[in-house]
């Protein structure tokens, strides 16, 4: 049917004019007749192309969508206030907002200064951001999904509803409906979407408002354009102060993209002049060198291994919860934090050496037993460690440990015994086990960086477990000597089930394994 104004939807929203339409369908400007105020309501078309039943499990489903996503407040997100059915279609009421949509604005102005595209994204990925920590993936971030205000302020709108309807990739009947261009190479090639292919869309839209045209280009064949996406080739963006923030949204490889809060504070970073917060290549997690095990020294100095050469990397990260699981921001070049966190361990490492010469000198001027410096053997990793931090320089904290009081002199010191595959599964298991009851038992068992970057802190952390009803895992795989990949399901509260692959790090803390960090793989619901 054609709407017509003055029309009332569910006994409550009357139509009063139609302002804005497209794909999915009509935008009305009306009237809340039992609050009083204006509202926005949009009349979603039918999905086109489907047999019947399928039809209608994509209506089902974008209700379904619409509910979760008015659970999101945030001031970058258009809040969704209601979700009926007319006549058999999805009707959902937000907020009226005086705007247009992004698309419009390029449409009209071509191209936008950096300065206003870092801005306006930097809004637009504060609100995904905070949809992230809720467990909700848009999946068709697009500039027509952008709402920019009067006064100038970026808004996301539409989370998962375009996708619900078969709009934004390829449908069930294998036929792609709507334009692939802003999409994630893994997406195109049919993996579900995730809260890093939201930074490629997300970065997709700021290099289309940059440069006048989305980085695989566009074109009137989808299929072409969608193979095009699935290359995971991007045009390259003309140098500017954007450049190292797009090169890493765009990463072909998900793992290496920043997540949706590190483009944020980048893009905010950028649109105040100052230095970006991270490097324009991924930032490696680098830790200190473990000690040979100990020996009794052979000559007057002990060898000091040279601060300069690179240390081990550890493979990259894992989760303690969906969706909002994301890669911890890195806390400044890497070149910085490898000078400051080798400092300390090069200075421990010639402390000891000469104590290993007066040790020695002591024995041959005859110095009484036992009153000599502990020999070269007493190195730092016979103190209990710390977690491995890999956002920050090492605390005071970690220093003191590494300098701890001389422990009795022995002939050699044991090694702590290697991490197996299987102590890192069990780890995890355990992890979960806890869950979602036992929230205190489970934040211990997350290393005091995961605790305050991806978790970010204990409300946050118990809201999200609460909001849980049963968590299991199967196919959990551990790799030594500190990765883990799982397959995690939720089943929440409202009834929600998501079955996410997700990678982790743990570090030993102790006889302790602890979760440091974790990247989503992949999520979809279960």
């Amino acid at each position: 049917m054609t709407e017509q104004p003055d029309l009332l939807i569910a006994g409550r929203y009357r139509l009063l004019e139609r302002i804005g339409a497209g794909g999915m369908g009509h935008v009305w400007r009306g009237r809340d007749e039992r609050l009083g105020r204006t509202v926005a309501v949009k009349l979603l078309h039918s999905p086109v192309g489907l047999p019947e039943a399928e039809a209608d499990t994509a209506r089902e489903r974008a209700m379904r969508e619409a509910r979760i996503t008015a659970r999101l407040q945030h001031p970058n997100a258009v809040p969704v206030f209601d979700v009926v059915d007319h006549e058999g279609r999805p009707c959902l009421v937000m907020q009226f907002l005086p705007s247009r949509s992004l698309q419009d604005v390029l449409a009209e102005a071509g191209t936008l200064p950096v300065g206003e595209v870092a801005r306006l994204g930097s809004e637009v990925a504060a609100g995904l951001a905070a949809a992230h920590d809720a467990g909700i993936v848009h999946r068709d971030v697009k500039p027509g999904n952008i709402l920019v205000g009067d006064d100038g302020t970026a808004r996301i709108t539409d989370f998962g509803i375009s996708h619900a309807l078969g709009d934004a990739s390829l449908t069930s009947t294998g036929l792609v409906t709507g334009t692939p261009a802003y999409l994630a190479p893994e997406v195109a090639r049919g993996t579900a979407s995730s809260p890093a292919s939201d930074v490629f869309s997300l970065g997709s839209t700021l290099f289309a408002a940059l440069e006048g045209t989305p980085p695989f280009g566009q074109g009137e064949n989808a299929m072409a354009l969608l193979h095009r996406v699935a290359s995971g080739k991007v045009s390259e963006p003309r140098a500017s102060a954007l450049s190292p923030v797009l090169a890493r949204m765009l990463d072909a490889d998900p793992a290496a993209r920043p997540s949706m809060s590190e483009v944020a504070r980048s893009l905010a970073d950028v649109a105040a002049g100052r230095t970006v917060a991270f490097d324009a290549a991924p930032a490696r997690t680098q830790v200190l060198p473990v000690a040979p095990p100990a020996q009794t020294p052979r000559s007057t100095a002990a060898p000091v291994p040279d601060p300069a050469a690179p240390p081990p990397a550890v493979a990259s990260p894992p989760p303690a919860r969906p969706m909002a699981a994301r890669e911890a921001s890195t806390g400044g070049p890497a070149s910085t934090r490898r000078s400051r966190s080798w400092l300390p361990a090069a200075l421990v490492l010639l402390v000891l050496a000469a104590g290993a010469i007066a040790f020695l000198a002591s024995r041959n001027t005859g110095a009484p037993a036992g009153t000599a410096a502990p020999p070269a053997s007493s190195s730092p990793t016979t103190s209990k460690p710390s977690p491995s931090r890999t956002s920050s320089p090492p605390t005071s904290k970690a220093a003191t440990s590494t300098t701890s009081a001389p422990r009795p002199t022995t002939s050699s010191t044991a090694a702590p015994a290697p991490v197996s595959a299987q102590d890192l599964e069990r780890a995890v298991r355990d992890y979960y086990a806890l869950l979602p009851d036992n929230r205190d038992a489970g934040w211990e068992r997350l290393s005091p960086r995961y605790q305050e970057t991806t978790a970010t802190d204990r409300d946050t952390y118990d809201a999200f477990w609460k909001s849980i009803d049963k968590v299991s895992t199967r196919q959990v795989r551990g790799t030594a000597p500190d990765s883990v990949t799982a397959t995690v399901r939720y089943d929440f509260d409202d009834g929600r089930r998501v079955e996410e692959v997700t990678s982790y790090t743990l570090v030993r803390d102790g006889d302790a394994l602890l979760i440091d960090s974790s990247t989503v793989r992949s999520s979809r619901p279960a």
